[in-house]
Formats: structure tokens, C-alpha cells, sequence
């Protein structure tokens, strides 16, 4: 599998207020809900580049909804990120797509450790929101229109963790993990990942997979302890204006 195939999985499980097709470009309508539901992307993932105008015209349309100038690049993109490079686009945020067999890491977590809730609780807005995930993610999650839930990790009696994951196809994805700090480095997140696949798996999953920036080595390090293996990277281009 590469990072191409997991394009559709990312788009339904993390997904867009609304799109317009620009030219070859897709333009969402992020609704404030970050980066990856507001860069304008190439509509067909297999496309490499565009032309001059067709580049400027996509910077109008996310000007004219209100959005900065953004664009998200698979690896294989180059000849785009090329020409955003030379208009003063500045590369943000690489980001590492990761999966994993669903078979190989699944795993009932010990009792009262995680549980699977939907809709959020309270508490999990409150873990989310000191992570700066706010209102505005809450929304892509509840757009989500697959199989999907959330996660409430807990240690000490006390919650702890929490996270989103969904389903397209047969592929799991997960999304906005976060453990609170002073009840990290205790084996929780293992087990939420752990604990997230064998739900993904008894709702007809066969791939886990995941989206994690290249500078979170922590993560990294934990998901390839857990069977992860890398199928490819994308970042984003944006200027200030």
C-alpha cells in the first residue's frame, strides 16, 4: 500500500465542511477545523504538477472562502511543490502516513483502561481541547459518516486519554490522540492504539493506519514499537499574506 491509497481513507474519515472542484485542484471548506480539511490538494492523488494558472486561480477560490493560501502535497508531488517553492510557499508540517494490520496489533484492553464511546463524553472534549483540539475538529469528527467512535483511555481510576477513529472501506484510520501530560510515558497510549484496532477490526477493518508529523519522534517511535510501518509522507506549502 502507499500513502495514494490512503488519500479516500483520509478525506471520510477526517472530512471537509464542503469541497469545489478548481480546475484539477479540490478546494474544501475547512470550517476551522486545520490544515488538513482547509489545503487545497490535486483532485486526482496520481497528478504531479499544474500549470502557473491554474495555481493561481485555486489561491483565488481559497481567498474568496474566506481561507489562506494552502496547499497539502503527497511525496510524489514534485513538480507542484516546485513551483509553490518558487512563489515563496514555505513547507509546513511533513507528516508520515503509518499502517499497520489490524490482526497484528489488535488487542482488548485491560479492564477499565478504554473504552469506546459515541458521542464524546465531556471529559474527552476537555482532554481534546488542552491539546488544542477544539470545537471546530469536534466538527470534522461528527461529519464523519462511516463506522466510527471514540476513545476514553484511563489510568490511575482517573481519564486520561482520549481519540477518534473511523472506518472507509476496509481501512481504519486514527485520528487526534491525545494523552493528558501527566499520565504519559504509562503505557496508555499502547494500549488505546491496542485498543482501537481490535474495534476497527470487529467493525470489518483489515489495515489500522495513521497520520503523524515527522516531528513527534515520541510517536513515531511508539507506533513503529507497535508493528507501524511507513508507506509514505505528504506536507503542506503556505504563504503569508
Amino acid at each position: 500500500m502507499r500513502l495514494i491509497n490512503l488519500v479516500p481513507t483520509i478525506a471520510a474519515t477526517w472530512p471537509a465542511a464542503a469541497h469545489r472542484d478548481i480546475g484539477p485542484f479540490l478546494v474544501p471548506d475547512g470550517a476551522g477545523g486545520g490544515q488538513r480539511v482547509s489545503a487545497a490538494r490535486l483532485g486526482d492523488p496520481m497528478a504531479t504538477d499544474a500549470t502557473e494558472a491554474q495555481i493561481d486561480t485555486t489561491i483565488d477560490a481559497l481567498a474568496e472562502g474566506g481561507q489562506p493560501p494552502l496547499f497539502m502535497l503527497l511525496d510524489h508531488q514534485t513538480g507542484l511543490d516546485a513551483r509553490l517553492a518558487a512563489r515563496g510557499f514555505v513547507m509546513r508540517d511533513p507528516t508520515c502516513a503509518m499502517i499497520a494490520p489490524c490482526q497484528r496489533i489488535a488487542a482488548a484492553p485491560p479492564p477499565i483502561t478504554c473504552f469506546a464511546i459515541w458521542p464524546p463524553l465531556a471529559i474527552q472534549t476537555e482532554i481534546w481541547a488542552s491539546g488544542g483540539v477544539g470545537s471546530s475538529r469536534l466538527a470534522v469528527m461528527a461529519r464523519a459518516t462511516g463506522p466510527k467512535t471514540s476513545f476514553l483511555g484511563r489510568t490511575q481510576d482517573r481519564p486520561a486519554g482520549t481519540a477518534f477513529a473511523a472506518i472507509h472501506g476496509d481501512i481504519a484510520m486514527l485520528h487526534a490522540l491525545e494523552i493528558l501530560p501527566a499520565h504519559r510515558r504509562r503505557g496508555l497510549a499502547s494500549a488505546m492504539m491496542r485498543a482501537a484496532a481490535d474495534w476497527a477490526l470487529g467493525h470489518g477493518a483489515a489495515t489500522f493506519s495513521l497520520l503523524v508529523t515527522q516531528q513527534n519522534e515520541p510517536a513515531l517511535g511508539l507506533y513503529a514499537s507497535l508493528g507501524f510501518t511507513a508507506v509514505g509522507q505528504y506536507h503542506y506549502r503556505a504563504k503569508t499574506v
